[in-house]
């Protein structure tokens, strides 16, 4: 009979689906820009091109970090952070801008989100935030899978 050794890999989140990250634009070129931005840095991460949709995501499977555009019709940053907020207290939030902040302005944004980020976003420096924010390997399960010899 074949010897089989374990091979450790890290997949799954203790207790459940993988951690993810939120992101939330209603302009379609940042909002696939910023895809690109941190799918290509290794983290999984749902779409939506609404306030609306965000919600309803985050009834479906509660993100790990939510990245939001300020302004968007109908349910905007502050609004959607107000909701998140709310229902969600641990999930850190992030907001991205292309407006020109006034010092009052920013410091109460700074009050309700982790960080601010002036767009076109720098990718390092987002993703540096976004890796802080993010669970390590350590959080995750061992899976264990069996490779013959």
């Amino acid at each position: 009979m074949p010897r089989v050794a374990p091979r450790i890999t890290t997949t799954s989140r203790v207790g459940g689906a993988r951690p993810y990250v939120l992101l939330v634009d209603d302009h379609e070129p940042s909002l696939r820009q910023l895809h690109q931005v941190v799918k290509g840095a290794g983290h999984p991460c749902v779409v939506a091109s609404s306030g609306a949709l965000a919600l309803s995501q985050c009834d479906v499977r509660r993100p790990q970090v939510i990245v939001t555009d300020l302004s968007m019709p109908n349910l905007d940053g502050r609004a959607l952070a107000h909701w998140i907020s709310a229902r969600y207290p641990s999930v850190p939030l992030i907001l991205m801008t292309g407006e020109v902040l006034d010092s009052p302005t920013l410091d109460s944004m700074r009050r309700t989100f982790t960080a601010v980020f002036r767009k076109p976003i720098d990718p390092e420096r987002f993703l540096k935030c976004l890796d802080r924010l993010m669970p390590s390997e350590r959080f995750l399960e061992p899976t264990l899978t069996y490779l013959p010899d």
